[in-house]
């Protein structure tokens, strides 16, 4: 079913995944900007779908980053917005903070940020970076210190503190760069493999542990607890959430085969439900 698009697990495939899949319309080219734009568009499908806001601690942990515990301990009163920009002003943005003479703008929705400063990577050949802020909403006044130009675009009128900033998204990875972290949840273990006698196996000597219940001796048996951890935590998995973890989590992601993927997850689907725009995959009765 997927071995003729196994060939070129890397390149934009929109007549052939994206017709099954419709949240893999878009993928990056090339690796290299795998991790800021999948992490982005994954935590966005949430925010797509009807109900409660995304976790973003749980968005974090599932991408092997540390809970933030200024959004844990501001809970509903969390306001989390994305900024997007080049690479090395995000350096400094972490280091000093936002401020701009024109007005700082941010969104609510990180697709909004990231084809911004994907667009102006492409035009001007540098690399792009979105950052994560997160705010205690009690504190802001509209008009006094922000405008809400729509319901995505915000727009503020004064300096942006570094403690505001608590993730860093750029090509190969995402960065804490919080105060402090959250005791829980706690990061999904990464693992690393190397290809052995034809296959990949763990560079640590297996069993590897995965939790305190669960390990693994194999890729296939990694992802399969991979997809029943997002089983446990999602309503439903759409496929880009996990290609989107999977690929912040293993290493080296050439290991990665889409088809391979997808047809473990299909496996463990009992049926798919049409939720907003995406294909969510159910868990069968096994799970």
């Amino acid at each position: 079913m997927f071995g003729r698009r196994d060939r070129v697990p890397w390149k934009r495939n929109k007549s052939g995944l994206a017709r099954d899949y419709p949240d893999l319309g878009f993928l990056p080219p090339g690796r290299s900007a795998w991790d800021c734009t999948l992490a982005c568009l994954a935590y966005g499908i949430r925010m797509d779908m009807p109900g409660a806001p995304p976790d973003l601690n749980a968005w974090a942990t599932r991408h092997g980053i540390v809970a933030s515990e200024s959004y844990a301990e501001l809970g509903r009163s969390a306001l989390v917005l994305w900024h997007g920009t080049s690479r090395e002003r995000a350096d400094s943005i972490a280091e000093h903070g936002l401020f701009h003479k024109k007005g700082l703008w941010t969104a609510r929705h990180p697709s909004i940020p990231h084809s911004f400063c994907r667009m102006r990577s492409e035009r001007f050949g540098t690399e792009g970076a979105v950052v994560c802020l997160v705010l205690d909403r009690e504190q802001l006044v509209e008009g006094a210190d922000f405008e809400a130009e729509n319901e995505n675009i915000v727009r503020f009128h004064h300096r942006l503190p570094p403690s505001a900033v608590e993730y860093v998204l750029v090509r190969e990875g995402i960065r804490f760069s919080g105060a402090k972290r959250a005791a829980s949840p706690c990061p999904w273990p990464k693992a690393r493999f190397k290809h052995s006698s034809g296959q990949w196996v763990p560079l640590q000597q297996p069993p590897v542990r995965f939790s305190e219940t669960e390990s693994f001796s194999t890729l296939s048996e990694y992802l399969r607890l991979c997809i029943l951890e997002l089983f446990g935590q999602l309503n439903g998995v759409a496929p880009l959430e996990l290609l989107s973890a999977l690929h912040s989590l293993v290493e080296p992601p050439d290991c990665l085969r889409h088809g391979e993927i997808l047809e473990l997850l299909e496996s463990l689907s009992v049926r798919i439900q049409k939720v907003a725009k995406y294909k969510l995959f159910m868990p069968n009765q096994e799970v």
